[in-house]
């Protein structure tokens, strides 16, 4: 014999609400810990909240953790995005103060003559170097940061081989060799 009466009726959380319960957790940072994860799931429209064993059936069967890795990932790239494009906009900043500094030497040159300062000279000589650098830098990340993965391999490879042509050193971490078993020799000076 059944327990209930038949006075209640129950009614099943609607999809909508599922998908609340999904945007709530994911809000507070994908918590591991059940009473966070209740305090964090909202009421449904019946002023009810499922335990936490529901949230964890809906959680495999909608996949929240591939959903929310993929919304980490997005988010990622937006954050990097910004982060090259500030880059960007201080490099561009920089090559433009150069600019004005060359101008300004080269305005002190004609006014005071060639040999009166040597910082006139200076000015204009740094503020070239800066702006070559920041305009070549300036450049290559924005033109990096539009690449797709194939396009910016095929980039970085390129100035690898570049760089091993004209015999410059490229950073990298060392990988160790793989040393084989060989017995050990002793020096006949030894």
């Amino acid at each position: 014999m059944s327990k209930y009466d038949g006075s209640k009726i129950m009614t099943a959380y609607t999809e909508d609400y599922k998908i609340l319960c999904k945007h709530a957790w994911y809000n507070a940072g994908r918590p591991k810990s059940a009473v966070i994860w209740t305090d964090a799931t909202p009421e449904d429209e019946h002023g009810r909240k499922p335990s936490v064993a529901i949230l964890r059936t809906w959680m495999g069967e909608h996949s929240w953790h591939f959903w929310a890795d993929d919304l980490d990932a997005k988010a990622m790239v937006i954050v990097e995005d910004s982060l090259i494009t500030r880059k960007a906009e201080m490099l561009q900043r920089q090559a433009e103060m150069a600019w004005k500094l060359q101008d300004k030497g080269l305005e002190y040159i004609e006014a005071e003559g060639f040999d009166s300062s040597s910082s006139a000279v200076q000015a204009i000589i740094r503020g070239a170097e800066l702006e070559r650098t920041s305009r070549g830098i300036g450049e290559m990340i924005v033109k990096m940061a539009s690449m797709g993965d194939s396009e910016l391999k095929e980039e970085i490879m390129k100035m690898i081989n570049r760089g091993s042509e004209n015999d410059q050193i490229i950073d990298a971490d060392e990988t160790p060799e793989k040393k084989e078993d060989k017995p050990e020799t002793l020096d006949a000076d030894t």
